[in-house]
This record gives C-alpha cells, sequence and structure tokens, in this order.
C-alpha cells in the first residue's frame, strides 16, 4: 500500500487538494470549469494508479452531476470515510473488489450453498470449497477461505427470517477496514439440501460503536426502475434493511446483539 501522501492539484485552472491513504486517493475539488474536469480527472486517475479508487468531494452540485457522468457514483462503500456536511462525496473503483459490490447495474446476484458437497457455488459459477457448514432453525453457518489479495477467508451467516446475509470478511495485513459485519439484503431459501441467496443490491457495514451504514441505495433504485427487481421485492429489500438499522440501533450498533434478541444467535470463529 503506498504511503500516505497531501498534495495540490492544478490542472488547466481546475484547482483540487488531494491526499493519499487506505488505499483511496481522496480529492477536494475547490474550482473547476466544466470544460476542465476531464483533465481534472486524468491526472487524478494517473496518481491514483495502483490504489482501490478515487473520492471525489465537491459543494457543487453541477459538477456532481458532471462527476457521475464521468463514472463516479455516491459514496457510502468506502468505510471510515465520512461524508461532509455540506459537500457530495462520489466514489469512482479503480480495481475489482469483490467485498463491495462495483455498483454497476446488473441482474440480481445469485448464489448457492451445498453443505453435503461442502461447497459454494458464487454468482459466476465458480465452485468453492467450504471448510465449515454449520445448519441452525434460523440459518446456514458457513466459512471458506479465499483466493483474494486483500481477505483470505469469509464466514456468512444465511437469515432467512431476516432476509440477510451477514459476513465477516478476514482481510489480509495491510487491508484492514473499519468494518466488523457486513450485511447484504438477500433473499435466502432452502431447497432440498441446498441454500440460495439472491442478493437485493442493498448492504449495510457494521462500524463497531457507531450507527450502521447503509449503501447501495441507488443500485437498488436503478435496478427496479430496469426492472431488474420487481417493485415488490424492492420494498421488501427496504422492510429489511430499515428493520436491521432499527434492531442494531437500539442494541448498541451490534449486529450480534440484534439479532441474538430475536432469536437468531449467531456466532463467529
Amino acid at each position: 500500500m503506498r504511503a500516505q501522501e497531501t498534495f495540490e492539484l492544478t490542472v488547466d485552472g481546475a484547482a483540487a487538494l488531494g491526499s493519499i491513504g487506505g488505499g483511496w486517493l481522496d480529492l477536494t475539488v475547490l474550482d473547476a470549469a466544466e470544460d476542465a474536469v476531464p483533465a481534472l480527472l486524468a491526472e487524478a486517475r494517473d496518481r491514483a494508479r495502483g490504489l482501490d479508487g478515487l473520492l471525489v468531494r465537491t459543494a457543487d452540485e453541477a459538477l456532481s452531476a458532471l462527476l457521475r457522468r464521468h463514472g463516479f457514483r455516491p459514496s457510502g462503500a468506502v468505510a471510515g470515510r465520512p461524508r461532509g456536511r455540506t459537500e457530495v462525496t462520489l466514489v469512482l473503483r479503480l480495481t475489482a473488489d469483490t467485498a463491495v459490490d462495483d455498483g454497476a447495474i446488473h441482474p440480481p446476484k445469485r448464489e448457492v450453498f451445498d453443505p453435503p458437497a461442502m461447497t459454494n457455488t458464487d454468482p459466476k459459477g465458480f465452485v468453492r470449497e467450504v471448510e465449515e457448514f454449520r445448519e441452525t432453525p434460523f440459518g446456514l453457518y458457513l466459512f471458506r477461505r479465499a483466493d483474494h489479495p486483500k481477505f483470505d477467508a469469509i464466514e456468512s451467516w444465511l437469515l432467512p427470517a431476516f432476509d440477510l446475509r451477514a459476513t465477516i470478511f478476514h482481510f489480509t495485513p495491510g487491508h484492514e477496514r473499519d468494518q466488523r459485519v457486513y450485511l447484504d439484503i438477500a433473499r435466502v431459501w432452502r431447497d432440498g439440501n441446498a441454500w440460495h441467496a439472491e442478493d437485493w443490491y442493498l448492504d449495510l457495514v457494521e462500524h463497531p460503536g457507531r450507527p450502521i451504514e447503509l449503501i447501495d441505495v441507488d443500485e437498488l433504485l436503478a435496478a427496479s426502475t430496469a426492472d431488474l427487481l420487481s417493485h415488490e421485492d424492492a420494498e421488501r429489500a427496504l422492510h429489511a434493511a430499515a428493520r436491521a438499522i432499527a434492531g442494531t440501533g437500539a442494541h448498541g450498533h451490534s449486529v450480534d446483539a440484534w439479532l441474538a434478541a430475536e432469536g437468531a444467535p449467531v456466532t463467529w470463529r
């Protein structure tokens, strides 16, 4: 990971303050005419090479709209990056990261979990070996290794009564994040011996001691507008997210404490 760095950036009359830390380039645009933005972004992308992505902060609504046309989307998926009170924070991911969705509009992603075969078939059809499955009256637990450069294992709970998949990523040294449990809003069901999960776009991130963070609302709305998700399922997803937000808020912002109070006492390695 590149060392922390701060700098000023002036390109074609556009001015910005930048910093690099935690694998991201964080750029606050101070002044930029519309025709200067492409050159500014080109310079910023060059400086962000090898990083996870680029955050851009602006209080200018017109500039915010322009940045969205250049591939940026509302922030929220970047743990530990607080939004400003009046500014808009946008994010452009420069590298693939399966720990966080890439934001592209796509049909709901589906996974299959097969305890007898000890496998997990991911949305792209890759079959992953699972080290441990554990079935309970309220859900299915799994632990498997991962070959991702930023995390080497995941453990998840599939919780059909809550429309949730709860996951802890085991990040590799240098890639740790300010998060504990990552909640995917998803329809979960069992068919024979196999369990299935259909991701419904919304995610929530548990930050210890702080309110849970809801992300990817824009993806849910885009998918519903594009008829990739029914309005009924989109409404159900919002209800599931609202339940999780209220529940964790009433239990010290803890996913585990909320689920235990609801009769789903999840445990982790």
